[in-house]
């Protein structure tokens, strides 16, 4: 990411993961998916013959 060990050391956990989160996003890295909703598990249980 381009950090001095003396840049990572002044930074907050939160900081860290912020610049972390960034960096990752603009090169590339993907996203995790979002789980479905209670109702869409529901229907997608249905649609496979599920009780």
């Amino acid at each position: 990411m381009g950090f001095s060990p003396r840049d990572v050391d002044a930074m907050s956990l939160w900081e860290f993961n912020a610049a972390m989160d960034g960096f990752a996003k603009a090169n590339g890295a993907k996203q995790d998916a979002e789980a479905p909703s209670y109702q869409e598990h529901l229907d997608m249980v249905k649609k496979l013959g599920g009780s």
